[in-house]
């Protein structure tokens, strides 16, 4: 046989193989299923009001107005093989606990165990002399400590983690909190900034003056009251409610709890469930609720924008919301209509617009959505032209202008480069709108090319002049910069 057909066959016998293994494994965009449980025109509403390619898995809601709650389920616990959602399906409801530390504290207040201005000196002993020691809970409660959001012994494997679906906060105690406080150089104090950890140091210091844990106060003050039994704190991942809800990326990828005993206030490793937090919406609205008082605007952002202890109020709403490595949630109530919503979803998707469409308020179009998601949509479509590009150098029989046949460094850079490109997209690529069977095209057109390329590789210079020691240091910085890329995945997944 001809040697150039040989080689062909062996080309495309390869490339045949890996897209079909490429295909098994290829990421699968999530897609709000069609199962649906409870209130059956609630339901209807939420598919209304939800964007198609927002990347929902499932969704569990509740409504309460004039007293009653309706709740629905939407979609799966888990993008393959999940279970029907519902209103006692456990999910990760993240930063929406926010709202819980703060209404602690203004119960505490109200009761005279701890003043708004009472000092983080005057509660952990630990934390005079330093920087934060005469910041008050009230700043901490209103965003206003100037505390940074994470703390400085946050390393890049952490911060890796919280944006790939891993659990940033693992293993971090009461004690790393109290000390990454000890540690924090505050900055904008007055002004109104978002911080994690700022919460964090709030819930810790509220149980300390408690003499309890932070588990203990939050059942005490508001769980227990309320009647909110489904609603825990998970510190260590053996303990993870059943029938749980599974929290997805964007891509698919399915994401790691979230669980810290320290950073429980600020929303690491809480679950909760629609029916169990439609009755602290309930409550709340009510003004019945421990601590209800933290809803009170007290200072201006902008505009009609407003923020409590912990609560946000805008345009007359008053809400929060939450987001964890693979779960969203909203929380929103209207005094004007005396209306509350809650909305849980397991994937990174926003939930909040569906919220405020339950509450009768105008959302964003779904245009200005996919507006909102450009920046990943652009970059997993770079992502596969870098890798066409890449087969496509690689199988180049004759030489361009400007571009002259490889090298058989330029192939082995261009190999792993297409590789760790093609890893990255497959667990942060856009696949909710981005057409998942492309991953495996591209995979097959670069086994094709880097195989065209190395079929032909010993024809090939070692390194092309006319300058040889370029070639080597450019290989080698290429090489350099993309085992970087790949250490961020492989982090990203040991953060699993």
């Amino acid at each position: 046989m001809p040697e150039r057909p040989t080689k062909i066959i062996i080309v495309a016998v390869l490339a045949a193989v890996v897209a079909l293994v490429a295909t098994l494994i290829a990421p699968h965009g999530p897609k709000l299923g069609e199962e649906t449980t409870g209130d059956a025109a609630l339901a209807e509403a939420v598919r209304r009001a939800a964007w198609p390619a927002a990347g929902h898995v499932g969704l569990a809601v509740a409504l309460t107005e004039n007293g009653s709650i309706r709740t629905a389920g939407l979609g799966t616990t888990r993008l393959r093989d999940g279970k029907p959602v519902d209103a006692r399906t456990p999910f990760e409801f993240g930063s929406v606990i926010k709202t819980m530390t703060a209404m602690i504290l203004a119960d505490m207040a109200a009761k005279g165990e701890v003043s708004p201005r009472t000092t983080l000196a005057e509660i952990l002993p630990r934390l005079r002399g330093t920087a934060v020691a005469a910041i008050s809970l009230e700043e901490l409660a209103g965003q206003r400590s100037g505390v940074p959001s994470i703390p400085s012994s946050f390393g890049i494997p952490a911060l890796i983690a919280g944006e790939t679906g891993g659990n940033p906060y693992r293993g971090r105690s009461p004690g790393d909190v109290i000390a990454d406080a000890a540690r924090a150089v505050p900055a904008g104090r007055g002004e109104i900034a978002y911080s994690n950890h700022g919460f964090a140091l709030l819930g810790q210091a509220l149980a300390a003056r408690a003499g309890t844990t932070y588990e203990a106060l939050l059942r005490e003050r508001v769980l227990g009251p309320l009647g909110m039994r489904d609603t825990v704190l998970i510190a260590d991942a053996a303990r993870l409610p059943g029938e749980r809800a599974h929290g997805h990326l964007t891509s698919g990828q399915e994401a790691v709890p979230w669980s810290s005993d320290g950073y429980a206030p600020t929303g690491a490793g809480g679950w909760s469930t629609a029916e169990d937090l439609a009755r602290f919406v309930a409550a709340t609205l009510a003004g019945r609720a421990p601590g209800a008082s933290a809803t009170t605007p007290r200072w201006k952002i902008a505009g009609d924008d407003f923020i409590g202890y912990g609560w946000r109020t805008t345009g007359g709403i008053t809400w929060h919301d939450g987001s964890t490595g693979g779960f969203s949630s909203y929380v929103g109530l209207d005094r004007r209509t005396g209306r509350g919503v809650v909305v849980l979803g397991n994937s990174s998707a926003s939930v909040g617009y569906i919220g405020l469409a339950l509450l009768g308020k105008r959302t964003p179009a779904h245009g200005d959505m996919l507006l909102s998601q450009t920046p990943m949509i652009v970059i997993t479509a770079l992502a596969l032209l870098a890798v066409a590009r890449t087969a496509e150098v690689a199988a180049r029989r004759r030489a361009r202008r400007l571009l002259p046949l490889p090298d058989r460094l330029k192939l082995i850079s261009m190999a792993w480069r297409g590789l760790v490109l093609l890893a990255a997209i497959w667990t942060l690529g856009a696949w909710n709108i981005v057409w998942p069977a492309l991953w495996p095209v591209a995979a097959a057109l670069l086994c094709a090319g880097v195989t065209m390329g190395a079929l032909r590789a010993p024809r090939l210079p070692l390194a092309r002049a006319p300058r040889p020691r370029l070639r080597w240091t450019t290989t080698t910085a290429s090489l350099l910069l993309w085992t970087c890329a790949a250490a961020a995945v492989a982090i990203a997944w040991a953060g699993r």
